[in-house]
């Protein structure tokens, strides 16, 4: 705490500096009412030394008071931030939960296939994109599907296959994958893709609420664009 003293005949009136007073921004009640304390200690000490014939004015005693309440207001506001955060943290878990067990689109490559049912599959373009080439290509690496689009606006395009090969016969059950490239702005770009995949389990984590997919690979919640 830092300190000036001034002469006034035989009187010495001391100043303080409740400045110091801000460097705390801790959120307990405890810290806070601690530093209320300190003020009050430091405010009547200030006036059981001032010169009687030159008194604080009301002032100066409101900006002083001004500085604790400013760091109380802040405390508070700290304090109700971290619980509307939590409190959001805690809603947005329990509306995931919900997926679990449930297909979910969101972004990834990774398709099962049943042998007969038709697969739901999209691209989600940032960008106005020409030349797309998509291919499917099962566990081996072998593509059992391709197919090309001149050029799609920016946003997400569907599409699905129906699981037959080019000889007309069906492929076998079984895990695909969807391979996309197409040309932005002059570039040849791997294209971002969203397949429908089982949500097995939910992570609760400081960067937020994510879904586990079937694949083992685990996306936003808030990327999850449909769930059926």
């Amino acid at each position: 705490m830092a300190t000036t003293t001034s002469s006034t005949g035989s009187t010495q009136q001391t100043s303080f500096d409740y400045t110091s007073l801000n460097k705390t921004t801790t959120t307990s009640k405890t810290d806070m009412e601690d530093q209320s304390d300190r003020f009050m200690k430091l405010l009547v000490t200030q006036l059981q030394n001032q010169d009687p014939m030159n008194p604080m004015e009301s002032a100066e005693m409101t900006s002083q008071m001004a500085q604790i309440n400013t760091v109380t207001g802040i405390n508070k506001l700290n304090t109700t931030m971290t619980q509307l955060m939590s409190a959001y943290s805690a809603s947005q878990g329990m509306q995931a939960a919900t997926v679990i067990g449930h297909d979910v689109m969101a972004p990834g490559s990774t398709m099962t296939f049943d042998g007969s049912t038709a697969m739901d599959m999209a691209l989600n373009l940032s960008a106005t994109t020409e030349n797309i080439r998509i291919s499917i290509v099962d566990k081996n690496g072998n593509v059992v599907e391709q197919r090309t689009q001149s050029s799609a606006a920016a946003g997400t395009v569907s599409m699905n296959w129906d699981g037959k090969l080019a000889d007309g016969s069906m492929a076998p059950a079984g895990q695909y994958k969807i391979v996309a490239r197409g040309t932005v702005d002059g570039k040849d770009v791997a294209l971002d893709t969203l397949t429908w995949q089982k949500a097995g389990s939910v992570e609760l984590s400081s960067s937020g609420v994510k879904v586990v997919l079937a694949d083992g690979s685990a996306v936003d919640f808030a990327k999850v664009t449909k769930i059926r």
